[in-house]
């Protein structure tokens, strides 16, 4: 996969809407699945005996650094420029209690931190449209935590998606052999320019069992809110001691 080019893709994306996503925060804030979320990241949190160190992959505005809580420092990580200047002032900035917070424009599967650089690691609303889950990524988030930290995050969970989408793609899976290389070479310009990586529970089990994390949990769950209707897969592993 050529990741720069997905990349500037998603950047171009994002630049447009950044102001509407930001605008967006203060409904989601108000859902049920804001509040599931939330409810999530303090308990991993706070199943820490000490302070922490944490990196949000893809944090976008900001939406969730006013759920952490004993965390001493946090490190945000996106590709967006625009996003990361809307982070400095993220919803809830009042709930916020993190002392030092560092946003990093970078391309994850790119980028690079020393080993056992955090305690915790999360990413939320990133995996599917654009950004896989990968087994190599995950050994990344892996070398990354300390021994006994935890990985939390979430992805687009095919069953979830409405029965046309799902029929649409069944049908081309069929036709594809039958189609001439023509057709298929530009069928594949445009996925590689706006692709789509969800997920079953067993495939994301399966990539998380060919991962260094030898313990984890997987779960589908729907997704509670205006701005998307659907069901979202999480999982939560834990770095052995």
């Amino acid at each position: 996969m050529d990741y720069l080019a997905v990349e500037e893709t998603i950047k171009a994306d994002y630049r447009a809407v950044t102001p509407q996503y930001r605008r967006d925060d203060e409904i989601e804030v108000t859902t049920e699945n804001h509040r599931h979320i939330s409810r999530r990241l303090r308990e991993l949190c706070e199943s820490f005996p000490h302070a922490i160190c944490a990196l949000d992959v893809g944090c976008g505005t900001g939406r969730y650094f006013h759920c952490l809580t004993n965390v001493r420092e946090l490190t945000g990580l996106d590709i967006t420029e625009e996003m990361l200047r809307a982070a400095e002032n993220p919803v809830r900035q009042e709930q916020v209690s993190i002392p030092v917070i560092r946003l990093v424009r970078a391309n994850v599967y790119l980028k690079e931190f020393p080993a056992e650089s955090f305690h915790f690691i999360y990413s939320l609303g990133m995996f599917g449209n654009g950004c896989p889950v990968t087994t190599a990524l995950c050994d990344k988030f892996h070398t990354w935590l300390v021994p006994g930290g935890k990985l939390y995050f979430n992805a687009v969970d095919t069953t979830g998606l409405p029965l046309w989408f799902r029929t649409r793609r069944q049908i081309r899976g069929m036709l594809w052999p039958l189609l001439p290389e023509r057709l298929r070479q530009g069928l594949r310009e445009r996925e590689a320019r706006h692709p789509f990586y969800g997920l079953t529970q067993r495939e994301l089990a399966n990539i998380m069992k060919s991962s260094r994390f030898s313990h984890f949990e997987v779960a589908s769950r729907p997704c509670a809110s205006p701005l998307w209707e659907g069901r979202h897969l999480e999982c939560v592993a834990t770095k052995a001691p």
